[in-house]
């Protein structure tokens, strides 16, 4: 399976790696959607963003109703790809889980954020920063019942705009959210550490490939790929953010640079916590077909304890 995906990102335009994953979205969408997704009112979209509700029966919820947390969802897809309903089993999954175990009714707002080459940074961190503003001002939903969330080049997202929220402070008049989650960040463009080196052959992710998506979403912003803007493992304002969890595989060629952000969160006195699970590659806990030992179902569980408990 890694080495089928490794070969398709490196041969497949990306255009058609779209058009894939959209059809793979509706799939899912048809069989596993019917009560548990709606979308969001098109008047969002002059923020140019649009977004999936998903929750229990969700045909007769408003968001942020009877929720007792929110969470904002960025899709991975390396910045060039992706769809905001194909990661929809994990969701459900997380929701039914998470009321089982501790009585809570989770809500979902899984983001359709705009995508390189044709939108450069900052459009998609733009994106996020915006909606969080839709929740928090217009809906009225206060930042502590609100969790940021991604998974691959969307937890990258996540952090990043966590970060700029926090370090611009006259830009935003509210708060940051109450945690954040990341599966397998993208949080390096560089791409240069040891876990690069030894995981290519194992991991889904290629490496070349990475980079090419790296320069499509720098794009004309001049920017390099060790800025902390595109880069959070080199961003060293880290103090102020909410707590943090964040898992990776043993396998995956980014393990390096999160072990290094994770150490760098505690050393800034940021609550965060790391789980490697050791036989597993890129995005395992988006899965379960794409994970080993059970690794699927206890992320589940350790992101419920860390929001809930």
């Amino acid at each position: 399976m890694a080495t089928t995906s490794r070969i398709l990102e490196l041969y497949l335009p990306t255009f058609l790696l779209k058009t894939t994953f959209r059809i793979l979205s509706k799939i899912v969408r048809r069989v596993k959607g019917r009560s548990w997704v709606k979308k969001l009112d098109a008047s969002n979209e002059k923020d140019e963003w649009e977004g999936y509700l998903i929750a229990e029966n969700v045909e007769h919820l408003e968001i942020g109703k009877d929720a007792d947390m929110i969470i904002l969802y960025a899709h991975g897809g390396a910045f060039v790809f992706g769809d905001a309903l194909l990661p929809l089993k994990m969701f459900i999954d997380w929701i039914k889980t998470w009321k089982l175990n501790h009585g809570v009714n989770t809500q979902i707002l899984s983001l359709e954020y705009r995508l390189s080459p044709k939108y450069s940074f900052p459009a998609a961190r733009d994106n996020i920063l915006a909606c969080y503003q839709w929740l928090v001002t217009e809906k009225n939903i206060d930042p502590s019942k609100i969790v940021f969330a991604g998974d691959s080049a969307g937890g990258n997202l996540a952090i990043v705009s966590a970060i700029y929220l926090v370090n611009n402070p006259y830009l935003y008049s509210i708060d940051p959210p109450a945690a954040i989650v990341l599966l397998s960040p993208f949080l390096s463009g560089m791409l240069n550490t040891k876990s690069v080196i030894d995981n290519a052959s194992y991991d889904s992710l290629d490496p070349t490939w990475l980079h090419r998506c790296m320069d499509a979403y720098i794009g004309d912003s001049n920017l390099l790929p060790s800025c902390s803007m595109v880069s959070p493992v080199f961003e060293h304002q880290l103090s102020g953010l909410p707590k943090v969890w964040a898992c990776a595989g043993g396998y995956e060629i980014l393990l390096d640079d999160i072990k290094n952000f994770i150490g760098k969160l505690i050393q800034n006195n940021v609550k965060a916590e790391l789980v490697i699970e050791d036989t597993n590659f890129h995005d395992y806990a988006v899965g379960k077909a794409t994970s080993r030992d059970g690794a699927y179902e206890r992320s589940i569980k350790y992101i419920g304890k860390f929001l809930y408990d």
